[in-house]
């Protein structure tokens, strides 16, 4: 069934179960009604399907109001008025809220509720809404021995014959025989219900005879006829409290069939999501162990390329500086009149020369105390002709930096040490430390010649070596003004 085609099916129902109650078919009545329910619970929830259903309720109340059963009367009643925003239904509701409690002795809650819907009615200025407000109001003070309730129904009744509605002129003679009736004037009562069933006559509507000639019986002399109507009423109340067949027990079964059905998708959900997540879990995991292995493979092909690179260098500087020294040597052992002397002068510089390639790429023990490795490679490079100052190296923690971070800053003011010693022509040499946090700043001064900065070659390494540790160095020189350079790492 399609929106539309359910929208008449809904209003089709409503009106049923409208004429079903005023014939007294209160059963068809209410399974008119919730049919009516079970529809609007598959539309979307906007303004016209809200009022529908708030009037469905609010029939179910009426119904259960009939029925005697005044708590269930009010849960619909009030479940209606959690879905409307119209004043003029709101104190309708309100109004059957309130003689619900009336009709299970709750009088004095009801009294005040009418109260207030009789100022309601006035300020809106509206006649059926303070007509009812007043009929009501006088029917509980009544039941309260209030004799001023005997006031508010003549001003309800005067307003209601002014209006001509029918059905509202049989309630307040109605209301006038119950409120004699509750203060003992059975003679008044009798006369009011009388005009009640002769005004009733008129519509033929027979809810509002029924009632009607239920007061005449129960005001009858005749003892017999009396106890038949007690009777009849006792035996509707038994026959409706005994039928198990209430079409709004069956809606609220299905109710929550319905919501014990979402609670199983919602568990089918569940276990597909944490399947799903498992899954992922398991591919990220997977994925992880390929990322490490890739990382590792990579991290390995790096190592054995650096080790590549060292070597060339190393063979490279062996051939550059050895092999030519040596060759040089050979040349002058060939030729006489070279002496001793100058022949172990040669040989020592070739010494020397192969024990700084060796000191250069030689494994460094960072595990010990990495100050005194510093030390010692400083007191390497210091001689007659340069003096190396250090400035608050004691300072500094040194356990703070990672052994990776200790060989780059140890391989980085080598290279430093190496230029200066190769090329500076220095005579004094600055090094000072500051630590700052977990940071540590070294500056490199000294006074050599200076040069064109050129980042190539040594340079070049000593950089990659600081990035390599997320470090950070700069250079600065002049010609004839020395060099510098700051680390931070």
């Amino acid at each position: 069934m399609n929106k539309p085609d359910t929208l008449k099916a809904v209003f089709c129902l409503r009106q049923l179960a409208k004429v079903q109650k005023k014939l007294g078919a209160l059963y068809d009545s209410e399974k008119s009604a919730v049919e009516a329910l079970n529809l609007l619970e598959h539309l979307p929830e906007n303004d016209d399907n809200k009022y529908s259903k708030a009037a469905v309720y609010n029939h179910l109340g009426r119904l259960y109001r009939e029925k005697q059963n005044f708590e269930k009367a009010i849960a619909y009643h009030k479940k209606a008025l959690t879905l409307v925003d119209n004043i003029k239904y709101e104190i309708a509701l309100r109004n059957n809220i309130a003689y619900a409690e009336l009709k299970r002795n709750n009088i004095s809650v009801a009294k005040e509720a009418f109260a207030k819907l009789y100022q309601d009615g006035l300020v809106l200025n509206d006649s059926i809404v303070t007509a009812r407000a007043l009929d009501n109001l006088g029917l509980a003070k009544g039941k309260l021995q209030d004799t001023s309730g005997v006031s508010d129904l003549q001003k309800a009744l005067d307003m209601r014959l002014s209006l001509g509605i029918n059905s509202h002129i049989v309630g307040s003679y109605h209301d006038f025989s119950e409120y004699y009736k509750d203060q003992g004037n059975l003679e008044k009562a009798k006369r009011y219900a009388e005009k009640a069933y002769s005004q009733a006559k008129k519509s033929n509507n027979p809810s509002e005879l029924l009632h009607v000639l239920r007061i005449l019986i129960s005001l009858n002399d005749d003892e017999a006829v009396r106890t038949y109507g007690a009777m009849v009423d006792s035996m509707k109340t038994v026959n409706l409290s005994v039928d198990e067949k209430y079409a709004s027990k069956k809606y609220d079964l299905e109710k929550e069939k319905a919501l014990a059905y979402e609670r199983l998708l919602e568990l089918e959900k569940e276990k597909s999501l944490k399947f799903f997540y498992a899954s992922l879990a398991l591919v990220l995991l997977s994925l992880s162990v390929f990322v490490v292995v890739v990382q590792r493979h990579r991290h390995h092909k790096k190592q054995q390329l650096e080790v590549y690179h060292t070597e060339l260098r190393i063979s490279k500087k062996v051939h550059d500086e050895v092999a030519n020294d040596v060759y040089h040597i050979m040349n002058k052992l060939q030729h006489e009149g070279v002496g001793r002397e100058a022949i172990l002068d040669h040989l020592e510089a070739v010494y020397d020369k192969t024990r700084d390639i060796s000191r250069e790429h030689q494994e460094i023990n960072v595990v010990e105390n990495f100050q005194e490795i510093l030390l010692d490679l400083i007191r390497y490079y210091e001689n007659n002709q340069v003096n190396i100052i250090t400035k608050d190296i004691s300072k500094v923690d040194w356990n703070l930096l990672e052994s990776h971070k200790k060989v780059a800053v140890y391989r980085v003011l080598q290279e430093l040490f190496t230029n200066m010693k190769k090329h500076s022509q220095a005579t004094l040499v600055v090094l000072s430390f500051k630590q700052n946090g977990a940071k540590i700043h070294i500056n490199y001064k000294d006074n050599g010649i200076g040069c064109e900065l050129k980042i190539q070659n040594g340079l070049q390494n000593t950089e990659n070596r600081i990035k390599s540790i997320k470090g950070s160095i700069i250079f600065k020189s002049e010609i004839n003004k020395g060099f510098q350079a700051s680390i931070i790492v």
